[in-house]
């Protein structure tokens, strides 16, 4: 995963209103990872459905190889399990879907952060709203 690109909010934002799209669609655009749809129909509709994906997410926990996991409960709560330093570290979060984006935030004082969802087959990847990419794995519990 690279770092963030703080210009890309900018030129997202520049490609909307050069097109002439509303406030919505600049929002759906940085959402879909900077995509805009020049017809001013929206975004592309995301292949997985919200219920899909969390039924996905409930029954799978996401691996991200050398790096830890991730464990999505029906209650809304997430775990996060890292393997980096000697003895590794959990940490407690909350997450949500809205529609086809899974949102998640680590402290109630936190913004949630909501992230495009493709799967494909046993390959999970969230997208950031600049770009970034995290990729994992499906393992059934």
């Amino acid at each position: 995963m690279s770092g963030p690109r703080k210009w890309t909010r900018s030129a997202v934002r520049a490609l909307v209103v050069a097109l002439g799209l509303g406030s919505a669609a600049a929002g759906a655009a940085l959402a879909n990872g900077g995509a805009v749809d020049a017809s001013g129909a929206g975004p592309e509709a995301i292949a997985e459905s919200g219920p899909a994906i969390r039924a996905a997410l409930l029954a799978h926990d996401v691996i991200y190889p050398g790096i830890g996991w991730e464990r999505h409960e029906p209650n809304g709560r997430i775990l996060s399990r890292s393997l980096e330093g000697p003895y590794g570290r959990t940490s407690v979060g909350e997450w949500r879907m809205e529609g086809a984006l899974r949102c998640l935030r680590w402290t109630r004082a936190a913004a949630w952060v909501c992230y495009r969802v493709e799967i494909e087959g046993e390959t999970l990847r969230f997208i950031d709203p600049l770009g970034n990419v995290s990729a994992g794995r499906l393992q059934p519990r």
